[in-house]
């Protein structure tokens, strides 16, 4: 029994039956430039991506020693592996010899890393531990890759993208760091490798995620058939939102039962500012999508993951991959398509402005974050 679930579903149950959400105290306008000012998105990617902690992996992608992910964010090739020693560090996919990536795959296990380019070989550790005809190249012993600064927090590891920043990770998570240790992340295990979705700019996609209010017309026929529509609780810690969906096929609740399935009664999104969204956690799977800024404004990378409580194994397939092309379908042939026409919206736009009501607290949220982390002086 979980006392923070079981407020959750009361709250759920109070916005349901007074027919409204969590609100904001008022509407909040936001000018279409915002998605497409190539000014304004690069100082996203310098002030936010570059300088703040983000969430780079699961521990549940790196559960074994060798295991390792890769990816380029805001343009950082990053390979996040397990050491031979258990430690889970972050790195520049980067050959310190010439400077090409020491691995093209998307995940994987490996014991070495090799430079495609003239065969310099890492470790786990990211220690330089092969090179051909080293005499030639003198003193070289510090030339591993280049390490990031990271930490493991609540089952998930955070990085900071500059390699002489500063990572205080569970002060950056600004008290969610106990709803992610609810979700036990570091127990799942994950199902194939990602599936690539393209997006258009970054915080187009992240609307989509953090928006209570499109899911029973958007997704009408997919997750809408489960989800209340807009009558969501919201809660704010830092930058970062836990959204509330409750079930369409809520039982009586006895908050006293030993027992609860909590998916019977909610669903929740963790978005972890500024571009991861944990999907689920309470029940048997969770999707996870991570928000990729691409080289323009206009661009962006989704990749989505699915993760099980425990291993698939063959009789498990079927359901798994069913669940994986429905969450597909939701993202890239609903929610993505949908948002590309809103880029495809914004030259003509002009100098006008979107509205979020006060039923989108959350979209309000990180729209005001981003605009005070750009307000900074310069």
């Amino acid at each position: 029994m979980s006392t923070m679930l079981n407020e959750l579903v009361a709250r759920l149950q109070r916005n349901v039956a007074d027919g409204q959400p969590d609100r904001d105290e008022q509407p909040m306008r936001v000018p279409a430039s915002a998605y497409a000012d190539p000014d304004q998105y690069r100082r996203e990617i310098d002030r936010i991506f570059l300088n703040s902690p983000v969430m780079v992996a699961l521990v549940a992608e790196l559960r074994d020693a060798g295991d390792y992910v890769a990816y380029d964010l805001a343009g950082r090739p990053l390979l996040i592996v397990r050491g031979d020693d258990g430690v889970i560090r972050s790195f520049l996919n980067i050959c310190r010899h010439r400077g090409p990536k020491v691995t093209d795959a998307v995940c994987g296990s490996a014991r070495r890393f090799t430079c495609p380019y003239h065969s310099w070989s890492y470790d786990t550790t990211g220690s330089l531990v092969g090179v051909p005809g080293r005499e030639t190249f003198g003193e070289i012993d510090v030339a591993g890759l280049i390490e990031l600064p990271s930490a493991v927090v609540a089952g998930a590891v955070f990085a900071v993208l500059d390699p002489d920043g500063d990572l205080d990770a569970g002060g950056w998570l600004a008290g969610m760091e106990d709803s992610l240790s609810q979700l036990r992340l570091d127990e799942y295990y994950p199902y194939r490798v990602p599936t690539f979705i393209d997006s258009p700019n970054w915080k187009l996609a992240a609307d989509g995620y953090l928006d209570g209010y499109h899911i029973g017309y958007l997704h009408r026929n997919t997750i809408g058939t489960r989800a209340i529509t807009n009558r969501n609780t919201y809660d704010f810690f830092g930058p970062h939102v836990r959204i509330g969906f409750a079930s369409k096929l809520t039982p009586e609740f006895d908050p006293a039962a030993a027992d609860i399935n909590y998916k019977d009664y909610l669903s929740l999104v963790h978005y972890v500012f500024p571009n991861v969204s944990l999907s689920g956690g309470h029940g048997d799977t969770l999707m996870m999508s991570r928000l990729l800024p691409g080289p323009t404004p206009d661009r962006s990378t989704t990749l989505q993951f699915q993760f099980y409580r425990e291993p698939i194994v063959d009789e498990m397939v079927d359901v798994a991959e069913q669940k994986r092309q429905l969450y597909e379908q939701v993202v890239a042939d609903e929610d993505c398509a949908t948002i590309f026409q809103v880029g495809d919206a914004l030259p003509a736009m002009g100098d006008r402005h979107f509205i979020f009501g006060r039923n989108e607290p959350a979209n309000q949220h990180l729209h005001r974050t981003i605009a005070s982390m750009l307000g900074a002086s310069d």
